[in-house]
Parts: C-alpha cells; sequence; structure tokens
C-alpha cells in the first residue's frame, strides 16, 4: 500500500504513476471524492482499491481499469440496518454481538456486512436489504463481487418529509430574548441562551420562567450558537469566531477569543459540542464557494485549540428535498440554511435545524440526511436553537421577530 496526500491531481501525479494508477481512475476518484486527503490504494485482480476514511469511518472503493466504480463499502452504526436485518440477527444469532457492520453498494444491489463475535469466534453475514442471508463465513469476510456499482454516497436518495408534531410544554421569554439565537440546557435544568446582539449569556430558569443570571463574554455582536463541554461554554459569532468562557457558572469566568478565517459567505450559526472527537462542530447558514453542491460541516479541536483546516462532514445537496412551494432559491446552497446544529445525547446522530425553510433534519456522521420534518411556523417562527437533556428529551428555541416574543418549545418524546 501507498499513502497518498491531497486530492488534486496535479498534488498527487507523483504518488499516482508510482502506484500506476490509471488516469481514468484518478479523475473518478478525486471527482467522487474532493475532500480527501489521505488515501492507501491497492491493486488485485487487476482492479484498484482505495481505502480511506470519512469523518473517522472507513470506506473502500474499487474501481476497474477504465475509472469505472465496481463496488463501494462504507462502516456505519448498527442503528442503520434495516429492520428485517435486525430481525434476523435478534432470532439467529441472540447470542452473539456485533462487532462491525458494513453497508455494500454493488451496482443497484445494497447489501450489509456483519461481523459477530462470541468470545473468540467471529462469524462474517451479508444480508440483503429484505433481510435475506446472502453469504457466511468464519474468521474471514464475505467475497466482493466484481460488477459495476453506483455511488452510493454520492447520489442518495432523498428524505421524506415528515412533521415534527406537537410540543409538549410552551415557554414565552422576555424582552431581553427575543431574540434567541442559541440554547444549551444545564445539569441543573436551566437554559443557558445566546441573542444575536448582546455579548451575554442569559441563565434562563424554565420553572420560575424568567432570567436568573447574566454572564457578559463580550461587547455586541451576531451571536448566534452556544454549546457546552463540561465546566466551559464557548459561543460561536456569525463570521466563526469563537469566544471560550472558561468556569462560566463561576463568579469571574475567564474569556479566551479564537479568530476565524471563514470566507465572507459563510455566516456561522450552529454550534455543538462533539464529546467522542473532543471537538466543537460549526455549521453555516452561509456556503464556502469551493464546496459546490455540498454544505461543509466545519470543526475546532478541543484539544489544540484551533480550527481543522478542511470539513469533517459534507452533506451532499441533492439529497435535500426542496423547499414547500412558494420558497424561492436564489442560490443552490440555500435548499439547506442551518441555524442550528446539535449532537444526541444518546445517539451517534446530528440534528440540523434550519429556520429560513422550517425544517428539522438527522443526519450521520458522513451527511447522509436520514429525516426530515417539518416545522410548524405558527408555533416556531423562526427556529434558531436546539438542545437536548440527557435522555433524548428535545427543545427548540425561535425568535420572536419585532412584535413577538422568543419562545421554547420541549418535545418529551424527541422524534419518534
Amino acid at each position: 500500500m501507498v499513502l497518498v496526500a491531497g486530492t488534486s491531481l496535479s498534488s498527487c501525479d507523483q504518488i499516482w504513476s508510482a502506484r500506476n494508477v490509471p488516469d481514468a481512475v484518478k479523475v473518478k476518484f478525486v471527482e467522487s471524492y474532493p475532500t480527501i486527503k489521505q488515501v492507501e490504494w491497492e491493486q488485485t485482480d487487476g482492479l484498484y482499491e482505495a481505502e480511506f476514511k470519512i469523518s473517522g469511518r472507513e470506506r473502500k472503493a474499487l474501481f476497474k481499469e477504465d475509472g469505472t466504480l465496481v463496488s463501494y463499502i462504507e462502516e456505519i452504526e448498527e442503528q442503520y440496518l434495516p429492520k428485517r436485518v435486525v430481525a434476523q440477527l435478534q432470532q439467529e444469532f441472540n447470542q452473539y454481538k456485533v462487532s462491525e457492520v458494513h453497508r455494500m453498494q454493488e451496482g443497484n444491489s445494497t447489501s450489509f456486512v456483519i461481523e459477530l463475535e462470541k468470545g473468540s469466534r467471529d462469524i462474517w453475514l451479508r444480508y440483503s436489504e429484505a433481510g435475506e442471508l446472502l453469504e457466511r463465513s468464519a474468521n474471514a469476510t464475505p467475497t466482493v463481487q466484481k460488477q459495476a456499482a453506483s455511488m452510493l454516497p454520492l447520489s442518495p436518495s432523498r428524505t421524506s418529509v415528515e412533521d415534527l408534531g406537537i410540543a409538549d410544554s410552551r415557554w414565552e421569554l422576555p424582552t431581553e430574548l427575543r431574540e434567541v439565537s442559541g440554547i444549551a440546557l444545564l445539569p441543573d435544568g436551566n437554559m443557558a441562551c445566546v441573542q444575536d446582539e448582546e455579548g451575554k449569556i442569559f441563565v434562563y430558569d424554565l420553572r420560575q420562567k424568567m432570567i436568573v443570571r447574566e454572564i457578559p463574554f463580550a461587547g455586541p455582536g451576531d451571536y448566534e450558537g452556544i454549546a457546552l463541554a463540561g465546566e466551559d461554554a464557548y459561543i460561536v459569532r456569525s463570521d466563526g469566531t469563537l469566544f471560550e468562557i472558561a468556569g462560566f457558572e463561576n463568579q469571574q469566568p475567564a474569556v479566551k477569543v479564537y479568530e476565524a478565517s471563514f470566507p465572507a459567505t459563510i455566516n456561522i450559526e450552529g454550534l455543538a459540542y462533539d464529546r467522542e472527537q473532543n471537538q466543537l462542530l460549526l455549521a453555516p447558514k452561509g456556503y464556502d464557494p469551493k464546496w459546490k453542491g455540498q454544505k461543509a460541516i466545519y470543526a475546532f479541536s478541543l484539544n489544540s485549540k484551533k480550527f481543522l483546516p478542511e470539513p469533517v462532514i459534507s452533506i451532499p445537496l441533492e439529497q435535500v428535498e426542496p423547499p414547500r412551494k412558494g420558497k424561492k432559491l436564489k442560490l443552490e446552497y440555500d435548499v439547506l440554511q442551518p441555524s442550528s446544529l446539535e449532537k444526541h445525547p444518546t445517539k451517534d446522530v446530528l440534528y440540523l435545524l434550519d429556520a429560513v425553510n422550517n425544517r428539522l433534519y438527522t443526519m450521520t456522521r458522513d451527511g447522509k440526511l436520514n429525516r426530515t420534518l417539518n416545522l410548524d411556523e405558527s408555533q416556531l417562527r423562526q427556529a434558531e436553537g436546539l438542545t437536548f437533556d440527557q435522555d433524548g428529551t428535545l427543545y427548540i428555541a425561535s425568535e420572536g421577530g419585532k412584535k413577538g416574543k422568543g419562545v421554547i418549545l420541549k418535545y418529551t418524546k424527541g422524534i419518534q
């Protein structure tokens, strides 16, 4: 194997030629995966296999010499297995533990490769989407059929649109939070809020229905999101600049500022703490012109305290169902304009709120949108904030506009 650094052909020519990778394969790979920076290549039986990662998960793509994709395999979470496959596993292999799950695309066929373990014994199974067992082998992976395949992640199907449903509780916010732009639930049950004018964290008591504390961290500005990481709070300004308020509930919290250098068109609004990667995820309402046809999610490492140079998640916009009739799009990017981003507390699922298009999305780490839900515009005029409690209860905050009041709605059952 050989390590390939960079994705443009010009930067990779020397390494490509060292492995004798055909031009057609080079073009197809770079065209399909423009953000990939590290690839391992192997040549077997006249085919070219690329092994790489997207958002920390393994991927393999197998190409013919003419650039035709033979198969594509991606690592996925167990929860994304089809219900019929899960039923078969529970019925026939309930004493085994699921170790790994991969989705494999060959031509128009999708199958699921599952590794089970029981003590020192491993079993590999391959199921169809309908739950039919296609292949079984012990201590070895199933054979990959060498036939042409369509690119699953590059041509994702659009999700059907549902309605979010009715909230269980509703809070009308005071004047200071009329333009609430971000929320985060505190361990004591109070809600930390920011708004897009004042550089303060407003602590709102959901029981007393009042602001009980204000924590200044900066002067006036367009503040859009808040995320909590342990005892520290992070606020994002629309230009991507981050404000770290260390020990924010202390009497004199320390504030640090991390300047961003995003394009002027980016307009960051979503901010979420990713505990697994110890990083902050940043979702733009706007766009970066170099990522055509995609909405990029960026990251700030809490280990190095630096912005990562490239997006960590890329969302293909072709999978987004167009907005309701009457809404016109000026740019292709306008079909998805995140106003808030949050990670579910118990599942590896990301939630994207879109105030402009009145929608809520659920998403995997590889940018696949799983569910699309319409918001009730009469209840959520401009949904700007999103948070969860530890049990998955969902809270959504909405601005009130010039005459109305900001609100927080509570959905105890989350998304069913």
